[in-house]
C-alpha cells in the first residue's frame, strides 16, 4: 500500500467552507467541437490517446463515507470506469466503522486518490480533515468544460479560496412519493405535478384517518434532508462568523410553519409520528414498508437505491410542492461531489477518470439508472430512470421547478443539521411552539459549535 505524509489539517474555516468554485468557469469553459479537440462531453474526442501522460498504467483509489457498499459502487461507477481505463486499477474503500474513519485513515496514513460525499459531507469531512487538493490547474491540463453543468446544480456553489476541490457528478432533488393504492382505496384523486404545499396539505387532510384498527396519515414530512435543501436557500450556519441562523434568518420561521408544523397539525398525524418515533421507526419505512401513508416528500434517489422495497407496492412522484410565494422554485440539490485528495499518488490519472464520469457518455449511463445528471444534455436528462424497473414512472417530475440556489456550506454542516432535527421533530408533535424551537435549537447549537472546536 502507499504510503503518504500527513495532511494539514485546515485551518481557515471560512475559506474551506466553500470548496467548491465557479470562478474556473471562465478559465476551463470550452465550446466543444473547437481545437482542443474536445468534444460536447468534455472529454477527449479521441479516447484512445489522452491528452495527457495517462495511458500507463495507474492506481485510482476511490473512498467514501457514504456507507456505499462495493457493489453498488461498482454497478453506479466501478465497472464504467474500468471499462473506459483498462490499463487503471480502480480501487474503492468503504467506510464501515473502526479503521476506515476518515480521521483513521488520515491518522495511519491510508492514501485515497478520489474522497467523494454529499454536499454538508464533503464540506464535514475532506475539508476538516485537510485532504482535498486545488485541481484549478489540473482542469485547464485537461481541458475541463465546466460550462456544460446544469447551472441549477453548479450556479449555487460559493467559493472563497478560488480552488476547484470538487467536481460535481449526480444530484438529487426532492419530489412528492405518493402510494397509489391509498388513494385508490379511499377514492382521492392522485396528487400532480405544479402543486403548492397548501395544496398539498388540502389532499392529506382528505387521506388521513382511520380505516377500522389501522391509521393512515396522508403526509408526513421528513425534516433532515428537508433542513439540507429547504427551498429558501437559508444557510444552516453563518459561516463567517460561525454561528447558527436557526433564530437569527426570518426564514426559518416560514421554514418551520409550511413545511413542518401545518402538516403535522392534525391529532392524528402527530399520534402517528409520535408512534414511530417510540418504535424507533422511520417514516421512509412507514412509506415503504408499512404502506400507510399516503405521501412523503424525500430525495428521489430512493427508488434506484432501494428497488426491492420500491417494486412492491403501487407508487409514483411528482414534483415536491412549492411556497405560492416562490412559484415554480423547487429544492436544493442535493448534489454528489468527487475530489482528487492532496495524498494522489496520480493526479493526472484521477483527474481523467472525473473527466469521464462528467462526460454525457457516464452521465447517460448514471441517468439511465436513475440518478440525476449535472449536464445540461437533453438526451441524457430524457434517458433518466429508463434502465430501471421504474421505467413508466414520472420522472421528467425531476424537472418540473427550478432548484432553488445553494447557500455556503460549511465544515459544520452535518452535525448542525442533526441539533436543528431534534427541535423541529418536537414542533411536528407539538411538544414545542416555533418560537421554543428556534430560541432553543439556537442555544443548543451555540453550546455544541464551542464543544466542536476545542
Amino acid at each position: 500500500m502507499r504510503d503518504i505524509d500527513m495532511p494539514k489539517q485546515a485551518t481557515t474555516k471560512t475559506a474551506l467552507a466553500s470548496a467548491l468554485v465557479l470562478s474556473l468557469l471562465a478559465g476551463c469553459g470550452g465550446k466543444g467541437n473547437g481545437p482542443n479537440g474536445t468534444d460536447e462531453a468534455g472529454a477527449s474526442s479521441n479516447p484512445g490517446k489522452p491528452e495527457t501522460a495517462t495511458s500507463g498504467p495507474a492506481e485510482v483509489v476511490f473512498y467514501s463515507n457514504s456507507g456505499l457498499a462495493p457493489e453498488q459502487f461498482n454497478t453506479r461507477y466501478g465497472n464504467k470506469l474500468r471499462e473506459k481505463f483498462p490499463n487503471y486499477t480502480i480501487k474503492y474503500i468503504q467506510q464501515v466503522g473502526a479503521g476506515t474513519r476518515i480521521a483513521e485513515m488520515v491518522t495511519a496514513k491510508t492514501p485515497f486518490d478520489i474522497y467523494f460525499a454529499n454536499v454538508g459531507s464533503f464540506e464535514n469531512e475532506a475539508l476538516q480533515y485537510g485532504v482535498q487538493s486545488d485541481m484549478t490547474e489540473l482542469a485547464k491540463t485537461h481541458k475541463l468544460d465546466l460550462n456544460r453543468f446544469d447551472p441549477s446544480v453548479i450556479s449555487g456553489v460559493k467559493s472563497s479560496s478560488n480552488g476547484l476541490y470538487a467536481l460535481p457528478i449526480h444530484t438529487d432533488t426532492m419530489v412528492l412519493y405518493y402510494n397509489k393504492d391509498i388513494f385508490d382505496k379511499f377514492g382521492v384523486e392522485y396528487p400532480k405535478n405544479g402543486m403548492t404545499w397548501d395544496d398539498m396539505y388540502a389532499l392529506s387532510k382528505r387521506l388521513t384517518r382511520k380505516d377500522g384498527d389501522t391509521p393512515y396519515i396522508g403526509y408526513a414530512p421528513f425534516p433532515t434532508y428537508m433542513f439540507y435543501m429547504n427551498p429558501l436557500s437559508i444557510p444552516v450556519m453563518d459561516e463567517k462568523n460561525e454561528r447558527p441562523t436557526i433564530n437569527k434568518d426570518s426564514r426559518w420561521r416560514t421554514f418551520f410553519q409550511k413545511l413542518l408544523i401545518e402538516p403535522t397539525e392534525m391529532p392524528e398525524v402527530r399520534a402517528y409520528l409520535d408512534n414511530l418515533k417510540k418504535n424507533k421507526s422511520h417514516i421512509v419505512n412507514a412509506f415503504m414498508k408499512d404502506r400507510t401513508t399516503g405521501m412523503i416528500t424525500y430525495v428521489s434517489a430512493l427508488a434506484p437505491t432501494w428497488p426491492n422495497e420500491m417494486g412492491a407496492f403501487n407508487w409514483d412522484w411528482v414534483s415536491a410542492p412549492t411556497l405560492k410565494e416562490q412559484p415554480g422554485v423547487g429544492s436544493q440539490p442535493y448534489t454528489f461531489y468527487f475530489g482528487i485528495t492532496n495524498m494522489a499518488s496520480n493526479k493526472d490519472a484521477a483527474m481523467e477518470v472525473l473527466k469521464y464520469m462528467v462526460s454525457d457518455e457516464f452521465q447517460l449511463s448514471l441517468a439511465k439508472m436513475g440518478y440525476l445528471p449535472v449536464v445540461q444534455s437533453q438526451d441524457v436528462k430524457r434517458a433518466l430512470g429508463q434502465e430501471t424497473a421504474f421505467k413508466d414512472k414520472n420522472w421528467q417530475a425531476m424537472f418540473y421547478n427550478k432548484m432553488a440556489p445553494v447557500p455556503v456550506k460549511g465544515i459544520y454542516e452535518n452535525r448542525v443539521v442533526g441539533v436543528y432535527n431534534g427541535f423541529a421533530e418536537q414542533a411536528m408533535l407539538g411538544t414545542l411552539d416555533v418560537n421554543t424551537a428556534l430560541r432553543q435549537a439556537e442555544e443548543s447549537t451555540v453550546v455544541k459549535l464551542d464543544e466542536w472546536k476545542r
